[in-house]
């Protein structure tokens, strides 16, 4: 536990000193972590509490949005209007909820940003000990202090990195302390609904037992997008009560986004390294972390079939295969101590266990 705490610090630490130039640059404005929109329903609410923000020349990203439900948390129809999809952007209501206590301002928006920095640090541990687990070094777990999906949301306020992290602790703890798995499972998809491809990964290697346990976090998170949408207006796109059409919304045919863009474009550059490190990773860890090689091909799967609005933009491409370059670290680990103790005996029935 205590080589664990000096990687989780010390990701901190290169992770801070990653987007401090950003800062810097900006005048030392802490508006540049929300990233607000010149042309954002935002930025009238952030230009009452933090006059003069630094902006974006398009519509900005979500930490903008962020901020304002954290600002008006519990009461989310105060932010109609500030808010674009305001049903969509509630489902996803843990990280506005654990800043909202800090008062409006900087001291909210620091507060999102020590948030996403305490949650760097803490995925750092996680995958630490699966490093360890592996019979690989602690140390391997800095591979989550310059993960571009996590420093993004860290320097925009996005909730990626809470969402990121609780899921990775879930699959640190499922074979053993199933309970609160499931428990960091639910909130992980209260965080951001992507996570819940964690719970189906531990559900395909899982046993009968587990597999009725790891169905409660997208029960939870069924009747939660129900509350939402009977709770809250509609406002504008998608984002609605209805899960897949949602989904579907974001997603379109594997690999036609990359084609339109172009193999000369950066994120399909991007694209096809996140996806050949995913793969690499699956296949290296499918027999001792079997349900990290799932969640891994299942997050590659999404890359290949996300939409141009979001394959348009390497970042974008990173969030969605967040889990690949902490993989290839365990994979590192796993293919350098191909001896060393496995994280616990397969389960039967698991179709990783007869690839290769």
């Amino acid at each position: 536990m205590r080589r664990e705490l000096l990687v989780g610090l010390a990701a901190t630490i290169i992770a801070a000193a990653i987007v401090a130039p950003q800062f810097f640059r900006d005048g030392n404005n802490v508006s540049t972590f929300l990233r607000v929109g010149t042309f954002s329903a935002s930025r009238p609410y952030v230009e009452r509490d933090l006059p003069n923000p630094v902006l974006t020349g398009d519509y900005g990203h979500d930490g903008q949005q962020f901020y304002v439900i954290a600002s008006t948390f519990p009461h989310p129809r105060e932010a109609v209007g500030y808010v674009d999809q305001i049903r969509y952007r509630f489902r996803r209501v843990l990280f506005p909820a654990l800043a909202s206590p800090a008062p409006d301002g900087a001291p909210l928006v620091w507060t999102m940003f020590a948030i996403n920095l305490l949650a760097i640090g803490a995925a750092a541990m996680a995958l630490s000990r699966l490093a360890t687990r592996l019979g690989g070094s602690a140390w391997l777990g800095l591979a989550a202090g310059i993960s571009p999906a996590l420093i993004e949301s860290l320097q925009g306020s996005l909730g990626d990195a809470l969402a990121f992290t609780l899921a990775l602790w879930a699959v640190v703890l499922w074979r053993r302390h199933l309970g609160w798995a499931i428990v960091l499972l639910t909130l992980a998809a209260l965080t951001r609904e992507t996570t819940l491809v964690v719970a189906a990964a531990c559900f395909v290697v899982g046993d009968r037992r587990q597999r009725l346990w790891l169905l409660i976090p997208p029960g939870v998170y069924v009747i939660w997008v129900g509350i939402v949408a009977w709770w809250l207006p509609q406002t504008g796109g998608h984002g609605g009560g209805n899960i897949l059409r949602d989904a579907a919304g974001e997603l379109t045919v594997p690999f036609r986004a990359w084609i339109h863009l172009g193999l000369s474009s950066q994120s399909v550059a991007v694209g096809i390294g996140l996806l050949a490190a995913s793969l690499l990773a699956a296949w290296t860890l499918r027999r001792r972390l079997p349900e990290v090689a799932v969640w891994i091909l299942l997050d590659a799967l999404i890359l290949v079939m996300s939409d141009e609005g979001v394959a348009e933009r390497p970042l974008n491409l990173a969030r969605v295969a967040a889990m690949a370059l902490p993989a290839v670290a365990l994979a590192i680990a796993a293919v350098r101590h191909p001896d060393g103790p496995a994280e616990a005996p397969e389960s039967a029935g698991s179709p990783l266990t007869t690839m290769g």
